[in-house]
């Protein structure tokens, strides 16, 4: 991560918590603020690329989580928000330029870090 992304490893610094749930929620509310400032903004704005890194530095802190944790439905069900939010994120990446669509992704990046948000304080200390 930190050699193609080194902001990400920045921010995973900057996030990380006593507990790999602590620092990944750190993270989620990170990049729902980033997301925040992405919708007042156009093209490859900073608001986005903090989002980038921050999902980046995000996915490194999933393996932060111990085996009791990772053997959780609440924590399977994180992976496959993860997935879902690279997808939004490639698609948003892809519509940067495009208000409107560039909105109605964000828009879901938004719903989807709620969910995910939700899921994770499910998962057990």
């Amino acid at each position: 991560m930190s050699l193609f992304h080194p902001q990400a490893e920045e921010f995973y610094q900057q996030a990380k918590g006593a507990t790999g749930q602590g620092t990944v929620l750190t993270l989620i509310s990170m990049m729902d603020t980033s997301a925040q400032q992405a919708k007042t903004e156009v093209g490859e704005s900073p608001g986005l690329q903090q989002l980038h890194n921050q999902f980046h530095a995000f996915r490194k802190s999933l393996c932060d989580f111990s085996d009791q944790q990772t053997a959780t439905t609440a924590y399977e069900q994180v992976v496959t928000l993860n997935k879902e939010l690279k997808t939004v994120l490639h698609r948003l990446w892809k519509f940067q330029n495009d208000t409107s669509l560039r909105t109605v992704h964000l828009d879901l990046l938004l719903t989807r870090i709620q969910e995910l948000r939700a899921t994770l304080q499910a998962i057990p200390n």
